[in-house]
């Protein structure tokens, strides 16, 4: 395992080295290709929060070509045996994000961390809201804008692969106000290029080897 990249500035993210079926669009457009995401909130973000980060993220993605089913997750381990397919993870068509309130050991502006192997293959991602809620102060987008972006910028890694930063768009690796500013209007994206690669990807089938059962919260 080995630390890829750690992003510095205002926005940070962290890249670690560590079949799908469609769903019809909405829009009326070609079918899409659909990803679970189970989500488990560990933080004190307000359930309603998630939900529309939620719906920030699943647009961004949508209009990538994907569609997203999302499992919000109970945390509380009593509840365990009724999390079904929420605690399920097969890359890369069912991925985990978990949501704490900062992190540790990583700089206090990181608000992402994704785990991806050496392969590029990976199925989690933490989000670490205190640095959301600090950019919601300086940028006045609101918080549910800035956490569903993160969502689909680590999901976008997840998907991607490794080297997956880009110059401009949703996979920068230092956002600017004037990214925060677009995203706010919608405008935050990924590539043509990157939306054609995470398509290709979701269509790829789950080697057995990469299908894990996992407990909430780990």
């Amino acid at each position: 395992m080995k630390l890829l990249t750690v992003i510095t500035g205002t926005l940070a993210f962290v890249l670690v080295v560590l079949g799908a079926l469609p769903v019809p669009s909405a829009s009326g457009q070609s079918d899409l290709i659909q990803l679970r995401v189970s989500v488990f909130n560990s933080s004190a973000v307000l359930p309603s929060t998630v939900d529309r980060a939620e719906s920030e993220a699943g647009q961004v993605l949508r209009d990538a070509g994907v569609g997203v089913i999302w499992l919000n997750c109970p945390q509380n381990a009593q509840h365990e045996a009724a999390l079904g397919s929420c605690s399920e993870a097969s890359f890369p068509s069912h991925l985990h994000l978990r949501i704490v309130r900062a992190s540790r050991g990583l700089r206090a502006t990181t608000v992402g961390i994704s785990f991806v192997a050496e392969d590029g293959r990976g199925c989690y991602a933490d989000l670490f809201y205190q640095p959301i809620q600090q950019l919601q102060e300086e940028t006045q987008v609101s918080p549910s804008v800035v956490l569903g972006h993160a969502m689909a910028h680590e999901l976008g890694h997840l998907l991607l692969g490794t080297n997956s930063h880009s110059s401009s768009g949703l996979m920068r690796s230092h956002w600017t106000g004037e990214d925060l500013a677009r995203a706010s209007k919608g405008n935050l994206r990924f590539s043509q290029e990157q939306s054609v690669r995470i398509r290709n990807r979701l269509a790829q089938k789950t080697p057995p080897a990469l299908q894990t059962s996992v407990a909430a919260g780990n």
